[in-house]
């Protein structure tokens, strides 16, 4: 009954995040194409940098690779969402304004962000309304990581080491699809992950250099975290109505689930409404 109930669940989801991104922008006037050219130096005077990127509805993709600390565009149509780009010292800001509330611009409806980010140690904060995000992270020396949407599709990718340790990684969504790859890769000291109806993949490929701990709340999804083969980890399950499935060897005490392993252990406190919960060893 319990389990049946849970996919009566993940159905509605699923059906809702659907329909939340099939949505197009309602009443927004478009015009010619324009494009915005980004070409910032990393600062001289300061060690560390702040970088902070707003936007609204449309796409965002981030790269490592200039010989800048930012450059790239940004490509729209709609003049009200004219992006303008701000400095002071060692704060760097690239913004637009929009209504939080807009859905996934339709084809007609242009905000496309790409970006490439040099190796200036930065926070990055990304804060976006609803949008389909290519986040390629790996590489890019990250002091620490908060980023904050609404309806998102999003995969936050590290395929490298982050060669600078990240003090935290914060992520709030809303109803999203949100995929975070290589997090072992991140070089993170905590993670803390808010969301509220969505699907959620958590791979933690790559060396850890030091213990991590993560905090995942979520209230209605699909959840999967990956572990691989020989990391220590911890996971405290709470919440109301969940069901959690098993994949690999994995020791059980009550709500805690934990695997044997070597070196740096990962250690998570999971908070779900309901939903269902993988955790898989590989």
């Amino acid at each position: 009954m319990k389990k049946a109930l849970i996919l009566f669940a993940c159905i509605v989801l699923i059906t809702t995040i659907a329909c939340t991104f099939s949505v197009n922008v309602p009443k927004v006037k478009t015009g010619v194409d324009k494009l915005l050219e980004i070409n910032e130096a990393a600062p001289t005077d300061q060690e560390t940098g702040q970088l902070n990127v707003l936007m609204g509805g449309g796409t965002l993709e981030i790269n490592p690779g200039t010989d800048s600390w930012v450059a790239g565009t940004v490509d729209y149509n709609v003049p009200l969402w004219s992006p303008e780009v701000k400095r002071v010292g060692s704060s760097l800001e690239i913004s637009q304004e929009t209504n939080d509330n807009l859905k996934l611009p339709s084809e007609k409806v242009k905000n496309d962000w790409k970006l490439n980010v040099g190796n200036f140690p930065t926070a990055l904060t990304i804060k976006a309304g609803a949008y389909k995000g290519q986040l390629n992270l790996g590489g890019i020396p990250l002091t620490s990581l908060e980023i904050t949407d609404g309806a998102s599709q999003a995969d936050l990718i590290f395929d490298k080491e982050n060669p600078q340790v990240m003090t935290n990684l914060t992520y709030k969504t809303g109803a999203s699809q949100i995929n975070l790859q290589g997090l072992g890769y991140a070089n993170a000291e905590e993670i803390n992950f808010d969301g509220g109806a969505g699907s959620y993949t958590f791979d933690f490929s790559g060396a850890l250099q030091r213990d991590l701990k993560v905090n995942i709340n979520y209230g209605l999804g699909d959840v999967k975290i990956i572990i691989p083969q020989g990391v220590a980890a911890k996971v405290t399950v709470e919440g109301g109505l969940n069901n959690v499935e098993l994949f690999g060897t994995w020791n059980i005490q009550g709500n805690d689930y934990e695997l044997a392993g070597s070196g740096p252990q990962v250690t998570f406190l999971v908070k779900m409404g309901l939903g269902n919960l993988q955790l898989i060893s590989r």
